[in-house]
């Protein structure tokens, strides 16, 4: 499957200020250079309609644009897309079918903090709910804790700024397919899995990672994907877990340390027969 794209620049993901750091256990003000994440605002336009006002980190916005699409029900397959065209801060995206985006007269804004309108769509949920699968494919705590892991040690932007969240995608054997940072847990979940589609990764048979809270817009990214589990090293909401159980994910919070909380269990994938230490 070859898609169409035309890619502007990147812009760098931090950018260098001069501030005074105020430290009373030394009693001291010092001048001082520190790194502050970039916040970009990026506008996508599907089959010419203004879809909707990212605020986003500069960086994989095709991988972002991709995963949000899939992970939004606008696509089920990438052969959907024509074309992708992203030019400064705006994208325009062709799909080879029409599709109704039930947007009102303003595009969704689509901010750091939410996933958007906070509003699950009655046709999306309809959708993931049948995403449940028989597939047998079973992580151990070793996965679970490589994960956090991965979060931990290659979130370099968080380390050097502490204004992003971090997400991942593994497989079973707990090699890391892909990864990203972004200022906005939905948006790095969104570029995990366009990364991840770009190069025909099944999701069936892979782990989600986030430093996000899972609330139950990011457990709908998931579920629409087809990923099986997905972990968190902060907490699950009670809408979350809602939507997990319905659509057949195993879901786990609180993963720090040696210690994890599963919220919810779908089959075999995990289990704790397969909690090996």
């Amino acid at each position: 499957m070859k898609i169409k794209i035309r890619e502007s620049v990147e812009q760098p993901n931090t950018v260098g200020y001069r501030i005074s750091r105020v430290d009373l256990r030394t009693d001291s003000i010092k001048s001082v250079k520190d790194e502050v994440v970039v916040e970009s605002r990026i506008e996508l336009y599907i089959n010419d309609e203004h879809y909707a006002v990212f605020s986003v980190s500069p960086s994989a916005i095709k991988e972002l644009v991709v995963g949000h699409l899939l992970a939004e029900g606008i696509i089920d397959r990438l052969v959907e897309i024509e074309s992708l065209e992203i030019a400064k801060e705006r994208v325009k995206v062709y799909l080879n079918k029409k599709i109704k985006l039930g947007l009102s007269k303003k595009p969704r804004l689509i901010l750091t903090e939410c996933g958007g309108t906070g509003n699950i769509p009655p046709r999306l949920l309809v959708k993931v709910m049948g995403v449940k699968d028989s597939s047998a494919v079973r992580f151990n705590s070793q996965i679970v804790f490589r994960a956090v892991e991965t979060l931990n040690t290659m979130a370099c932007m968080f380390r050097r700024t502490g204004g992003t969240h971090a997400s991942a995608l593994l497989n079973a054997n707990g090699k890391v397919l892909a990864f990203s940072e972004d200022i906005g847990r939905h948006n790095a979940i969104d570029k995990v899995i366009g990364e991840a589609a770009l190069v025909g990764v099944d999701f069936k048979k892979t782990l989600l990672a986030s430093t996000g809270r899972l609330t139950s817009d990011m457990v709908v990214k998931a579920a629409q994907a087809g990923v099986p589990i997905i972990v968190s090293i902060s907490a699950p909401t009670d809408k979350g877990i809602k939507i997990a159980e319905m659509t057949g994910l195993t879901l786990i919070g609180f993963a720090r340390g040696k210690r994890f909380n599963i919220y919810t269990q779908s089959g075999e994938t995990l289990g704790t027969s397969y909690l090996q230490s």
